[in-house]
């Protein structure tokens, strides 16, 4: 068993996951530090709590065409909450299930409790916890620690303004792939009819050119998988903030590139996410 699902939530680290040690710092400051593992110890006791649930008999509380939502994923989010707001009493939580906290603090926490809850629903163990917390800078967010949490593969991707990125600890990078023909591209198949015909179209343009395209219906982990090298680019039309919002970080620090642009709905993006070594231009149309 995963050292994260053994150990009690402490704000001083989860087990062998514990910051001091593991992940050799830059320039990262005290606050920035604590929450970082702030986010660790609230990913992990959702962790725990999707893991424990995984593959028993779900409470479903909406379900339409393309999507699913779950009664876990907001006990999820509620001990997210109660784990975040314990350490940071004046923060916001911005959260797929819900806003709580402080709406008016100068930093807020963006959270996915369950990330492909599809995949969880079906029994498909490719899922994620995702968590950021971003600093008001102006009229702008800047996101200075995130964790993006795979409860099935017990692996901990980390980032904080100043740090290396790390997976269990040990620093990455994403990877030198340059050619397009030599490369695995990611891309997500958003809710809705216009979404899924714009990712059709990026679909169409790359199956013949890459060595292969993935569609794993977890956009956390299409990010985290960027950022050490498994991938070497995703896509996606239409995903919101907070499934990716951490990853992004993670990402940036480990050398990869962002390009994303509001879509005119709250918290949502179109996005390109790469190694920053493969021709950009051709990775949408």
């Amino acid at each position: 068993m995963a050292e994260w699902l053994k150990a009690p939530v402490s704000k001083t680290g989860i087990g062998s996951w514990s910051i001091e040690g593991s992940n050799p710092s830059l320039s990262a400051n005290l606050k920035e530090i604590n929450m970082l593992e702030t986010a660790i110890a609230a990913a992990s006791a959702a962790g725990k709590l999707l893991k424990q649930n995984f593959g028993t008999k779900l409470d479903v509380n909406a379900a339409t065409q393309h999507d699913i939502k779950l009664a876990l994923d907001e006990q999820a989010q509620a001990l997210i909450t109660r784990v975040i707001l314990a350490d940071f009493p004046d923060h916001c939580i911005l959260g797929e299930e819900a806003i709580t906290g402080n709406q008016q603090a100068d930093v807020r926490w963006v959270v996915d409790p369950l990330d492909g809850t599809v995949n969880y629903f079906y029994n498909i163990p490719h899922y994620a916890v995702s968590i950021a917390a971003q600093q008001r800078v102006g009229d702008r967010w800047e996101t200075v620690a995130g964790v993006v949490l795979d409860p099935e593969r017990d692996e901990l991707f980390t980032g904080a303004k100043g740090q290396l990125p790390a997976l269990n600890g040990q620093p990455i990078h994403v990877s030198d792939r340059a050619e397009l023909s030599q490369a695995i591209v990611s891309i997500g198949f958003f809710k809705n009819e216009e979404t899924i015909r714009k990712s059709l179209v990026n679909f169409q343009n790359l199956i013949g050119r890459v060595r292969k395209m993935r569609l794993m219906g977890a956009a956390a982990l299409d990010v985290a998988y960027v950022a050490c090298g498994r991938y070497d680019a995703y896509i996606e039309h239409g995903i919101k903030l907070w499934d990716i919002c951490a990853g992004q970080l993670i990402l940036e620090l480990a050398g990869g590139q962002v390009t994303s642009a509001p879509t005119g709905e709250a918290h949502t993006l179109d996005v390109r996410m790469w190694n920053g070594k493969l021709p950009v231009e051709a990775l949408v149309q």
